[in-house]
């Protein structure tokens, strides 16, 4: 028996979680700014991902349906990475390495979208996960590079651009990429 249901012929599951995870990130990176221009980036962030969840509720026959062992696996691992990115600035705090915060959470999140991979059995959070790793080891990067200075760059940074990786990850498994690639006659790797 499988331990996930899919119909064969409705593709791929619908991306739920780089979608909250994406405003997620969105809204950590554009608080990191704080002036008037993150507000405009939050109510940009905010529109987007309504836009893509609409997109999502049409695809609702995208659902996969885990089998119950799959699903305690995924639910310990969103239970997990709740717990770090709520525990994990605290702590980092404590030890005198608060600048990397935004760094690790973001870390915890790639592996974790590594992890949900195998039961959700989607390869593309492998490289979904891959390049918000190196999206928060470039944040780590610029934390621990200019003391002082380091902080305030690496936080919009890091939540930036996990953002948009985390977007465009999820407007691909809902197709909105090929059908911007279609309309617009562009060829974009990995778009059919």
């Amino acid at each position: 028996m499988p331990y996930t249901m899919r119909q064969p012929s409705l593709g791929v599951p619908v991306p739920s979680l780089e979608i909250v995870l994406g405003l997620l990130a969105w809204v950590v990176g554009a608080g990191g700014l704080g002036n008037g221009f993150a507000t405009v980036l939050v109510a940009l962030g905010i529109f987007l991902t309504a836009y893509l969840w609409i997109v999502r509720r049409r695809n609702a026959a995208m659902a996969v349906t885990l089998h119950p062992e799959r699903k305690r696996r995924m639910q310990r691992l969103i239970v997990i990475g709740v717990a770090g990115v709520v525990l994990l600035p605290s702590l980092l705090s404590l030890v005198d390495y608060g600048e990397l915060a935004t760094a690790l959470s973001a870390a915890l999140v790639g592996v974790l979208l590594i992890q949900a991979s195998t039961v959700l059995e989607e390869r593309s959070l492998v490289a979904t996960g891959g390049l918000v790793l190196l999206v928060a080891a470039f944040g780590a990067f610029l934390a621990l590079t200019y003391q002082g200075q380091g902080t305030g760059s690496a936080v919009p940074v890091t939540g930036l651009c996990a953002g948009i990786v985390l977007w465009v990850a999820a407007a691909r498994r809902l197709g909105i990429l090929e059908d911007l690639s279609r309309r617009y006659n562009v060829r974009i790797p990995g778009i059919r």
